[in-house]
């Protein structure tokens, strides 16, 4: 049996017993695949989790459903990086959508995950769905389409990426939206990345005013987790509970989902990381979460 480390900050870590399944490079990150009693398979990409198969439906469903659920009648969608392909996988459940597009850089993580999760391969062979392998903000900014919802499942601001966690990067998506249209992102853990939680809420409220935030444990990162999403007028969680109960009329339900916990209040702690700390995050000066780690960090 082998040990696989994750650091989550110079201090502070997760230690996961099995063994690695593969590990490997593609021309844009590393990679690796292994296998733990607890959480089944985990991938991690440049040594930092992304999903394990115990409770990727969280991480999903509050990321894809959630917004889809937002909408009154969701035709098409969008998801920006996502090349594990379980945000695809939670999007085919939808039998609205007539579009789901993908655009992710790395074509690399989307072919390993069709050879190795039967249900990725499975649902890659929807009609309905595209894979274009751009990088995604010059793709949004080549391509006038406009979605239904947009989500965005991206690693976490570092490197590359951190472009789009940018105000005008915002913007973009903004005007690629339809009319009533809802966007969502993953948000960080407030305790843990004080300066990351704050800068990305910033930013994102900078260009989308109307904001619900979900905070879900995600056993397997070993910490909470926020999820926002967003749309030009108020969403509505009558709605969202009244697609879910037509959802389960079809027979599509979901096992960790629930609207209401987007009525959950901040914390008194979280609203000062919030007043405190962050801000927002440009082109021309991009926040990275791990350029100053001692700094970001809690402590």
């Amino acid at each position: 049996m082998a040990l696989k480390t994750e650091w989550t900050t110079n201090t502070f870590g997760h230690v996961y017993k099995g063994r690695t399944l593969y590990k490997g490079k593609t021309p844009f990150q590393s990679m690796e695949i292994f296998e733990n009693q607890t959480f089944g398979t985990l991938l991690f990409l440049d040594g930092k989790i992304q999903i394990s198969d115990g409770d990727e439906n969280r991480y999903h469903q509050y990321l894809v459903s959630a917004p889809l659920l937002a909408h009154r009648n969701p035709q098409s969608i969008c998801i920006i990086g996502g090349g594990d392909c379980f945000a695809i996988e939670e999007a085919v459940k939808f039998k609205s959508l007539k579009r789901i597009l993908m655009v992710e850089i790395d074509k690399g993580v989307v072919d390993f995950c069709r050879k190795n999760y039967v249900e990725i391969g499975k649902c890659l062979k929807d009609k309905r769905v595209e894979v274009i392998y751009k990088d995604a903000r010059k793709w949004l900014l080549d391509h006038p389409e406009s979605f239904d919802v947009l989500v965005i499942d991206l690693t976490e601001p570092h490197g590359p990426s951190k472009m789009l966690y940018t105000q005008e990067f915002y913007r973009l998506c903004k005007k690629r939206l339809n009319h009533r249209g809802v966007i969502a992102i993953h948000t960080d853990n407030y305790y843990l990345f004080p300066e990351s939680f704050a800068t990305i809420y910033k930013t994102f409220r900078s260009v989308f005013p109307n904001i619900l935030t979900a905070r879900v444990d995600m056993p397997c990162f070993g910490m909470g987790w926020t999820y926002r999403m967003a749309s030009a007028s108020p969403i509505s969680i009558p709605l969202m509970e009244s697609n879910i109960r037509k959802m389960k009329k079809q027979g599509t339900t979901f096992d960790y989902f629930t609207p209401s916990t987007y009525l959950v209040q901040p914390t008194q702690e979280e609203l000062k990381v919030l007043k405190a700390r962050g801000r927002i995050s440009t082109d021309q000066r991009p926040f990275d979460k791990f350029e100053k780690m001692e700094k970001y960090v809690t402590r």
